[in-house]
């Protein structure tokens, strides 16, 4: 592959978009990386080739600007959970991406790569997949009559820094007992690596043009054998409760209304569809190959901090 001139990563300083900018940054002459803080993200300035840009995604006059002279431009930006009236789905995954087209078309730009989700449909009761379904419609219906684009839908990505894996951890290191909605829920988790892996191997290769891809791991697990499986990895017993459909929707109602909205009627919807695919591209990696190194990681941290007297 050619080098890059210049590639503009949104949500870069995210699980996978830092992980692709890694992946990108010895076949590109320029990485930006657009964030709303610096200070927060500075651990990315030693990527090479890379800089960060402060600028918010709501403004397409600075979205514009950056884009100048862009040869590819990456969105891997997204929420599992809306906070405030601002960051709602609909802003974040759909207006944004109408947004940030209309100034790929004004840049001429003939590259953009979208990460979206497994089972996204416009039809979809959920938010997050009918928003994520909306952005896919616009981007094969609208976009790819100026630029050559490519979507990528995963099932849960996993690797160092995940917001899957570790936020189970988090929680299952202090609850004896854990209640656990939809157990039986199907997943198929793609390893961060073959993902970033791929999307590399996609940008200069035209039968991905256009098109939508599914990408998942090779194994099928429950929702149940994931947690278990945490569980087992950070060498903890916990009492694991499966909730029924009915106690799982009253479950979503109420944890949706505290701090933090760990579990939410909207993620109900979204796990009443297992997140499994026998089409696309499937990576090599399983969990288990991988969990016990990065959460066995966190371990050693803390204990370093102890015996260093640091505090978390």
């Amino acid at each position: 592959m050619a080098k890059i001139s210049k590639c503009v990563i949104f949500g870069g300083t995210g699980f996978v978009g830092s992980n692709f900018a890694q992946k990108l940054s010895p076949l590109a002459t320029e990485i930006v990386v657009v964030t709303r803080n610096i200070e927060r993200n500075k651990s990315l300035k030693m990527i090479p080739n890379l800089k960060l840009v402060p600028a918010s995604i709501s403004d397409s006059k600075s979205i514009r600007d950056i884009l100048k002279n862009a040869e590819i431009v990456v969105n891997t930006v997204g929420i599992l959970n809306e906070f405030d009236q601002i960051n709602t789905f609909e802003n974040i995954h759909f207006k944004f991406l109408q947004r940030l087209s209309q100034e790929i078309k004004v840049n001429k730009i003939k590259r953009f790569l979208h990460i979206s989700s497994l089972n996204a449909k416009a039809d979809q009761i959920s938010d997050y997949l009918h928003t994520k379904g909306k952005a896919e419609d616009f981007i094969l219906n609208e976009m790819s009559s100026f630029c050559n684009t490519t979507i990528f839908r995963p099932s849960i990505v996993f690797g160092e820094e995940d917001s899957f894996f570790n936020k189970f951890a988090k929680l299952l290191k202090f609850i004896p007992i854990f209640p656990l909605a939809c157990p039986s829920a199907k997943f198929q988790p793609i390893y961060v690596g073959d993902l970033t892996d791929y999307m590399i191997n996609c940008i200069s290769d035209i039968e991905t043009y256009n098109e939508k891809i599914d990408m998942v791991g090779p194994r099928t697990y429950t929702f149940s054998e994931l947690i278990k499986l945490t569980t087992k990895t950070m060498g903890v017993k916990r009492i694991i409760i499966p909730l029924n459909d009915p106690l799982s929707k009253i479950q979503a109602y109420v944890f949706q209304n505290l701090p933090g909205k760990l579990f939410t009627i909207d993620n109900y919807h979204s796990l009443q569809i297992d997140s499994v695919s026998e089409n696309g591209y499937v990576g090599k990696t399983t969990v288990e190959q991988k969990l016990s190194n990065y959460l066995n990681i966190k371990d050693k941290s803390e204990e370093l901090r102890k015996k260093a007297g640091r505090k978390k």
